[in-house]
């Protein structure tokens, strides 16, 4: 295997002095200095992240038996580990690698374009939980899920993540092969509805970052929408905020609720806080789920706003 590597290294070293870019370039290259050997070549892959509030959330990666003669693959075994990145607990519950699925033979693979065995591997984060014996709530936000598999050839070779250093994928895109695969949970916010309840104690509407009234509450979302919520101000115009018909400044408060709708696929809303210039504002901001995760009182500073999109859970 050793010669096999430094053949490819060789090879990559060729490209970068020619200035070879495409792919099938490449293809002749590598294939002209392979020796006898095989790897699995990653062909597609999905689930980059998995939403840790769906356990039906998936990853899957499609490879290809890429070997001398088809006929050689005899078996593959896939791996799963979870990596826990979380270090507020005090525990590391990082599990595995341990067996996901069992052994796949031949007749598990179909024929890809190129007349060689491929297939798919997938996994959901409910099947990641059963087989590591974890629940929702031991994960969170930044740990992860690495996918592995190792080859066995009829003559009782192997080869997997410990054998491509690296090179293999350094040749060019087509050769893509790590014997690996990264998914990072993710903690999106819920979408449907979010209700944002709004006070003003002196009953003057909301002056933020001026006694003139300044801007809104924001939510920005992954795609570039920003929506703006706050109660309006009685010294200032502010588009879109909300009115109290029973706004009289100086004897009751100012109350409004206002609204935004986080649509499925958002993968992160940013909700900034504006301030509170005479120290007279209050908000809650409840989620779909119907969990309030942001309860400000009055004098509260200015910065962004602290959702705990991991436990917003129905």
């Amino acid at each position: 295997m050793k010669k096999a590597i430094n053949k490819f290294l060789t090879a990559s070293l060729v490209l970068a002095l020619l200035g070879c870019s495409s792919d099938d370039k490449v293809i002749d290259i590598v294939e002209a200095e392979l020796q006898t050997g095989a790897f699995l070549r990653i062909t597609n892959t999905t689930g980059g992240a998995i939403n840790k509030n769906d356990t039906s959330s998936s990853a899957s990666v499609t490879f290809e038996f890429d070997g001398q003669d088809p006929s050689e693959l005899a078996s593959v075994d896939v791996f799963l580990t979870y990596t826990d990145n979380d270090d507020t607990d005090g525990a590391d519950e990082s599990v595995g690698p341990l067996q996901l699925g069992p052994t796949l033979t031949p007749d598990d693979f179909e024929v890809s374009d190129f007349g060689l065995p491929i297939t798919t591997v997938e996994y959901t984060l409910g099947d990641a939980l059963t087989l590591f014996g974890l629940n929702a709530s031991q994960i969170t936000g930044g740990d992860r899920f690495t996918l592995e598999w190792t080859v066995t050839l009829t003559d009782g070779r192997t080869f997997g993540p410990g054998d491509a250093n690296g090179n293999v994928s350094a040749v060019g895109g087509f050769y893509s092969s790590p014997y690996n695969y990264v998914s990072l949970v993710v903690c999106p916010p819920q979408p449907g509805v979010w209700t944002i309840d709004m006070e003003d104690t002196y009953g003057d509407g909301w002056q933020t970052s001026s006694g003139g009234g300044g801007s809104g509450i924001t939510f920005e979302l992954n795609d570039g929408t920003v929506f703006e919520v706050s109660l309006c101000s009685d010294y200032g115009p502010r588009p879109g905020c909300v009115e109290d018909p029973n706004d009289v400044a100086g004897s009751v408060p100012s109350q409004g609720t206002a609204t935004i709708t986080v649509p499925e696929g958002t993968s992160s809303m940013v909700a900034t806080f504006p301030g509170d210039f005479y120290g007279e504002i209050a908000f809650t901001i409840t989620s779909p789920t119907g969990n309030v995760l942001a309860n400000y009182s009055p004098g509260s500073s200015a910065g962004p706003i602290d959702l705990d999109y991991c436990n917003d859970t129905f």
